[in-house]
């Protein structure tokens, strides 16, 4: 049997015993979650991980209330993680937890949710059958042993590779829309991409409830969203036989679990990192170089805290002395949230970035936009790279002309402007090649903002219409290509130019309106 108390023996595992209780409790599992009521999920013996994200401005209440859930469901023990949401432990959730005799320990921030998960699992391993093994056969043995060693590797590929052993099928993670992002593993799958998206699209409502399954012959495709709280970022795609034995059962859950607390371990530290990237975005674009560069660092020494590299040159002050650029994105909101996350992904697989080179990027207009500043020789490859092009070609772009550091804010201007022109999705017009600089130049900001509110009246607040505007705009009226964009049958969009034309009072298919239309649209958004 595995006690509270033997892994606060195991120096090794990186938790520290804030309060214990009840040393003796019996530890059967390890959960991380981010709700802020999980007791309906749990079944006794866990120990609770979290980074307490919903809990930041909690109440002594609410913190009793809370511990008395985990006490209520048969918790073994509760471990925060500090260095997100708390720096320590707050005095609050110790007096919960004293007063409900529940077992707390603290989890630093460079030990991650998915380390712990698969270090108690080697020692429930250990620790003998009766933990959760009981009555296991030599192949379901196998199994656990195959999968915690791929766990103790720390990351995706391995356990993939181990699920697809197990299966003696494909095995990959997609992303939304159906694109792989990790894999595939196994013996290949040909010709089930669009089997894949398909069943993404009819499960991703479910959120991280919804699951999916396609037969195909012999066997069966199967997706799973991955993550514990929030929306799915990617998807647990196998394709495997229509009927599995025990121990391929065992390892499809398992390995899912892995899977899901990497996700969650990483959620928490890829919305801190957004953050410090964007405010950093946000101060070099109005011109605070000094504040927006002293952001950009603390978001690479947070990357490199958590995935250490060799040593490299410092990037202090490397800001001045190369010439930037401001890429503009307008899209949907799923386009630009989909992009963040992909940035996000490269720029924690570069270690932060490599010497003398920055990425940062901020969305604004309601998170339809998404500018990216990047140094300059950088820009082109970015726009090319295979990982963020499935979102890039869902929205306009617009490339600055090549700045100095302190120049951002009018390269900003420059590629607004530009984007706000293009014709094609997914086509970069850069500022160099886009001819004379627009008549939107020489307006008033403030008299057009003014007209423009008064010009797109209702439509202004309704933002199924604003974006239908834009795309019949951008389109050029094309029927099938504004179908395309929203992802709808061309059959039902006269019906929602006529919606349109209604809130509009004006004939759009006129030149002087579609005109007056554009330049409102354009000084709506800035």
């Amino acid at each position: 049997m595995l006690l509270v108390s033997d892994l606060m023996d195991r120096a090794d595992l990186g938790v520290r015993a804030v309060l214990l209780p009840a040393p003796s409790a019996a530890v059967t599992w390890v959960v991380a979650t981010e709700l802020l009521q999980p007791a309906s999920y749990l079944e006794g013996g866990e120990l609770v991980l979290t980074t307490g994200l919903v809990m930041a401005d909690a109440e002594a209440g609410t913190w009793r209330e809370y511990v008395a859930s985990l006490v209520e469901a048969g918790v073994a023990a509760l471990g925060l993680g500090t260095g997100i949401a708390f720096d320590t432990v707050p005095e609050d959730l110790r007096e919960a937890c004293r007063i409900g005799r529940l077992n707390l320990l603290e989890v630093p921030l460079e030990v991650s949710f998915a380390s712990i998960s698969r270090d108690v699992g080697t020692m429930l391993q250990a620790a003998g059958p009766e933990i959760g093994a009981e009555g296991a056969g030599d192949e379901e043995t196998l199994v656990l042993q195959q999968l915690t060693r791929a766990a103790a590797k720390d990351n995706q590929s391995a356990i993939m590779r181990a699920l697809a052993s197990i299966l003696r099928g494909e095995v990959s993670l997609r992303d939304a829309t159906g694109r792989t992002v990790v894999g595939p593993f196994g013996p290949a799958a040909p010709g089930i991409d669009d089997e894949v998206a398909e069943c993404i699209d009819r499960i991703r409502p479910g959120g991280m409830r919804g699951a999916g399954a396609v037969g195909l012959g012999e066997t069966r495709l199967v997706v799973r969203p991955v993550g514990i709280t929030g929306e799915p970022e990617s998807y647990l795609v196998t394709v495997q036989r229509q009927t599995l034995t025990r121990a391929q059962t065992l390892g499809v859950d398992l390995a899912w679990s892995f899977l899901n607390l990497i996700a969650e371990s990483s959620k928490a530290f890829t919305g801190w990192l957004l953050q410090l990237v964007g405010a950093s975005a946000e101060h070099l674009l109005s011109g605070e170089v000094a504040q927006g560069m002293a952001l950009a660092d603390q978001a690479q020494d947070l990357v490199l805290k958590r995935l250490p590299s060799p040593p490299r040159r410092s990037m202090a002050g490397a800001g001045g002395r190369h010439q930037w650029r401001v890429i503009c994105l307008e899209g949907g909101s799923a386009a630009v949230a989909g992009l963040s996350t992909a940035l996000a992904r490269l720029l924690v697989e570069s270690r932060g970035a490599p010497a003398g080179k920055r990425l940062l990027w901020c969305t604004d207009r309601g998170g339809a936009r998404l500018t990216i500043l990047g140094e300059a020789e950088r820009v082109p490859a970015l726009l090319e790279d295979g990982r963020v092009m499935p979102w890039t070609g869902r929205m306009r772009i617009g490339v600055s002309g090549p700045v100095g550091i302190t120049d951002l804010p009018r390269a900003a201007q420059q590629a607004l402007s530009v984007c706000t022109g293009a014709r094609r999705l997914g086509q970069p017009v850069r500022w160099e090649a886009s001819g004379l600089p627009s008549v939107t130049d020489l307006l008033d900001e403030d008299r057009a903002r003014a007209f423009a509110r008064t010009r797109l009246g209702s439509v202004v607040d309704q933002p199924e219409l604003l974006e239908l505007l834009e795309i019949y705009l951008s389109e050029g009226g094309t029927v099938q290509r504004i179908a395309e964009h929203l992802g709808v049958h061309r059959n039902s969009v006269p019906a929602r130019l006529v919606r349109l034309r209604r809130a509009l009072g004006v004939d759009i298919e006129d030149a002087e309106q579609r005109a007056n239309l554009w330049f409102a649209l354009h000084f709506l958004m800035k």
